[in-house]
């Protein structure tokens, strides 16, 4: 199978994110501000040229006087595509961009049902649970080396 990944691509990332965000979860609230943002990067995966999913990371807002903390998440991944590895993939690929980019530390706000997935990819969770929307999520973090 042939894996590429692009940059930049949020018409791709718009298509991943609208079905299963808001089609599949119900989210209503799935864009924002940061997505428009110069230095938010938006990963998109293709497998043998087909769209597979995409995550987004970004120089942490809430911190400007920290330029290496960074935030990841809008991790998604088609229907279709699931149960073939490109979710930590993905997450592989974003950490190697922010490193790239200066980040030392990338923090997630997780939904509580995949934490599993976060903590074998070396995220520790932190703060307390909380509502984002209709779904549980808590705050995850790491060092990235």
């Amino acid at each position: 199978m042939d894996l590429t990944f692009e940059q930049g691509n949020f018409d791709d990332a718009r298509l991943v994110r609208t079905r299963v965000f808001m089609e599949e979860q119900g989210f209503q609230d799935e864009f924002d501000d940061i997505d428009k943002n110069p230095s938010t990067v938006h990963v998109t995966l293709y497998a043998d040229g087909q769209l597979a999913g995409c995550a987004r990371t970004f120089p942490d807002p809430d911190r400007p006087g920290e330029p290496t903390r960074w935030v990841f998440g809008r991790l998604a991944v088609l229907p279709a595509m699931r149960k073939g590895g490109f979710g930590g993939l993905l997450l592989a690929e974003s950490e190697r961009l922010a490193r790239a980019a200066g980040a030392t530390e990338m923090h997630l706000h997780a939904q509580c049902s995949v934490m599993p997935f976060y903590e074998r990819a070396g995220y520790v969770s932190y703060g307390a649970v909380e509502l984002d929307e209709h779904v549980e999520h808590i705050w995850m973090h790491k060092a990235l080396h």
